[in-house]
Protein backbone atom coordinates (compact mmCIF):
# COMPACT_ATOMS: atom_id res chain seq x y z
CA UNK A 1 0.00 0.00 0.00
CA UNK A 2 2.87 2.55 0.55
CA UNK A 3 4.30 1.90 -3.02
CA UNK A 4 1.20 3.01 -4.08
CA UNK A 5 2.06 6.31 -6.03
CA UNK A 6 -1.82 7.96 -6.65
CA UNK A 7 -2.60 11.00 -4.62
CA UNK A 8 -5.61 9.63 -2.91
CA UNK A 9 -4.10 6.16 -2.11
CA UNK A 10 -0.95 8.01 -0.79
CA UNK A 11 -2.68 9.63 1.69
CA UNK A 12 -4.48 7.15 3.08
CA UNK A 13 -1.25 4.94 3.00
CA UNK A 14 0.64 7.54 4.76
CA UNK A 15 -2.65 8.14 7.44
CA UNK A 16 -2.56 4.35 8.57
CA UNK A 17 1.40 4.10 8.43
CA UNK A 18 1.49 6.89 10.81
CA UNK A 19 -1.29 5.48 13.35
CA UNK A 20 -0.88 1.88 12.57
CA UNK A 21 -3.79 -0.43 11.43
CA UNK A 22 -5.42 -1.14 15.01
CA UNK A 23 -6.29 2.52 15.06
CA UNK A 24 -6.94 2.58 11.81
CA UNK A 25 -9.67 -0.04 12.11
CA UNK A 26 -11.28 1.10 15.18
CA UNK A 27 -12.00 4.42 13.52
CA UNK A 28 -13.51 2.31 10.58
CA UNK A 29 -15.36 0.94 13.67
CA UNK A 30 -16.59 4.04 14.80
CA UNK A 31 -17.70 5.79 11.77
CA UNK A 32 -19.56 2.74 10.71
CA UNK A 33 -21.53 3.22 13.92
CA UNK A 34 -21.96 6.56 13.46
CA UNK A 35 -23.90 6.11 9.65
CA UNK A 36 -25.36 3.29 10.51
CA UNK A 37 -22.89 1.26 8.35
CA UNK A 38 -21.46 -2.02 8.50
CA UNK A 39 -18.54 -2.68 8.60
CA UNK A 40 -17.31 -6.72 7.77
CA UNK A 41 -13.82 -8.04 9.00
CA UNK A 42 -12.12 -11.09 7.39
CA UNK A 43 -9.22 -13.10 7.42
CA UNK A 44 -5.89 -12.60 6.86
CA UNK A 45 -5.70 -15.27 4.40
CA UNK A 46 -9.39 -15.02 3.37
CA UNK A 47 -9.15 -15.89 -0.50
CA UNK A 48 -11.43 -12.65 -1.44
CA UNK A 49 -9.72 -12.02 -5.06
CA UNK A 50 -9.98 -16.26 -5.96
CA UNK A 51 -13.69 -16.13 -4.68
CA UNK A 52 -16.88 -14.97 -7.23
CA UNK A 53 -18.97 -12.17 -6.11
CA UNK A 54 -21.96 -13.17 -7.36
CA UNK A 55 -22.16 -17.18 -6.50
CA UNK A 56 -19.53 -17.31 -4.05
CA UNK A 57 -17.48 -20.07 -5.73
CA UNK A 58 -13.44 -20.36 -4.92
CA UNK A 59 -11.28 -20.89 -7.60
CA UNK A 60 -8.33 -23.05 -6.57
CA UNK A 61 -5.71 -21.73 -8.60
CA UNK A 62 -5.50 -18.19 -9.58
CA UNK A 63 -2.82 -16.70 -12.23
CA UNK A 64 -0.89 -13.44 -11.07
CA UNK A 65 -1.77 -12.88 -15.32
CA UNK A 66 -5.79 -13.69 -14.82
CA UNK A 67 -7.26 -10.27 -14.05
CA UNK A 68 -11.55 -11.55 -14.39
CA UNK A 69 -12.99 -14.28 -12.96
CA UNK A 70 -14.09 -17.00 -15.00
CA UNK A 71 -16.20 -20.33 -13.90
Amino acid sequence: MMANHSYVACNVAKAVADMGFYEFRRQLQYKCQLYGSKLIVVDRWFPSSKTCSRCGQIKESLSLSERVFNK
